[in-house]
């Protein structure tokens, strides 16, 4: 299991069992809201996860400084998980967490996650139309997320759970890369029998 796999593994459990305490007790808005303000946070103060994922810092300092931080401006759902997300070691894998409590809410408000890849950027308006046409191409809403990839050189990577649709330039230059290869081999092995 790599790296990033162990952190989507973790980050699964750990925002399962938020979202079920949540919906247990009501919150789930409010406590996806508290996310989202600690997603911001980590994206604007580096050191954050630095500081909580570094040996040099204590636990009780770790534990002080969650506290000093998040006590009366988020619920005590929040705060008691992520104090227990610090006790196991696993705030590194907070963004992971933070981003699967989104994808369970989004399900189960019966919006769907699907990934595009594009090789450069497209304005919000083109944004908005390509995300329309896959909606109704599956016939419900999506979210799509975009990842900007120039490495696949134009077209498009379309990712939806385990489905994907690879039509990047990238992509079709590799298949026909195969195509002519497998051409040649097969040239090739009738020669050889042709000429024994």
């Amino acid at each position: 299991m790599t790296g990033t796999d162990i952190g989507l593994h973790v980050g699964d459990l750990y925002s399962k069992a938020l979202y079920d305490l949540a919906a247990e007790f009501g919150i789930v808005e409010e406590v996806k809201d508290e996310l989202t303000m600690l997603e911001t946070l980590i994206g604007q103060e580096k050191e954050f996860l630095h500081i909580m994922a570094s040996p040099q810092f204590t636990a009780e300092y770790k534990q002080s400084l969650l506290n000093k931080m998040f006590a009366g401006k988020v619920s005590d759902l929040t705060l008691n998980f992520l104090l227990t997300v610090d006790g196991h070691s696993r705030t590194m894998y907070l963004p992971q967490m933070i981003t699967s409590f989104g994808e369970l809410w989004d399900a189960h408000h019966g919006i769907s996650i699907v990934e595009l890849t594009l090789h450069e950027n497209i304005n919000p308006d083109e944004l908005a139309g390509v995300t329309q046409a896959i909606s109704n191409a599956m016939g419900k809403q999506v979210q799509l997320k975009l990842k900007v990839k120039p490495a696949i050189m134009g077209g498009a990577v379309i990712r939806y759970g385990e489905s994907v649709i690879d039509n990047s330039i990238k992509s079709r230059l590799h298949r026909a890369v195969h195509t002519v290869m497998d051409s040649c081999k097969q040239i090739r092995i009738k020669d050889e029998v042709q000429y024994q």
